[in-house]
């Protein structure tokens, strides 16, 4: 019999939104001038510079946003991963999973718009076996 573990996720409120994603925008602009360097400082490749430091630096993963009852689920599967730091940034209509940067450079950074508002008192967030499970009652 396997024995399940579930792992509290820590919640902050959404005034820490914008200055996250700030730090994770700035720390992506320099992985891609550091690509723009690499490749010969070579101009007209701006956006390409930036996906690919995106992609080596931010895992993202597809969100499930369900109903049940009165409250609002959102699944996201984070499977094979153990981020450090896991937390749930909250906003009335927006949440952000996201993990401080691994020991390979990589972060979780998923930004999820919400199809209706929830209260922010009401909230819980877990990890178990890679699935960050988050409820909110709705408003």
């Amino acid at each position: 019999m396997d024995i399940v573990t579930s792992i509290p996720v820590r919640i902050h409120s959404g005034e820490s939104i914008p200055s996250f994603l700030d730090e994770v925008n700035a720390r992506i602009a320099r992985r891609a001038f550091q690509n723009f360097v690499d490749r010969g400082s070579i101009d007209g490749r701006h956006l390409e510079d930036w996906l690919e430091a995106e992609h080596e630096l931010i895992l993202k993963a597809a969100p499930k946003v369900f109903l049940s009852g009165e409250d609002l689920i959102v699944e996201v599967d984070l499977p094979k991963l153990d981020p450090p730091n896991l937390a749930v940034r909250l906003a009335p209509r927006q949440l952000v999973i996201s993990s401080d940067v691994d020991d390979q450079g990589f972060q979780v950074c998923q930004v999820i718009d919400l199809p209706a508002e929830i209260s922010m008192d009401g909230v819980d967030a877990e990890q178990i076996d890679g699935l960050v499970r988050i409820t909110a009652a709705l408003v």
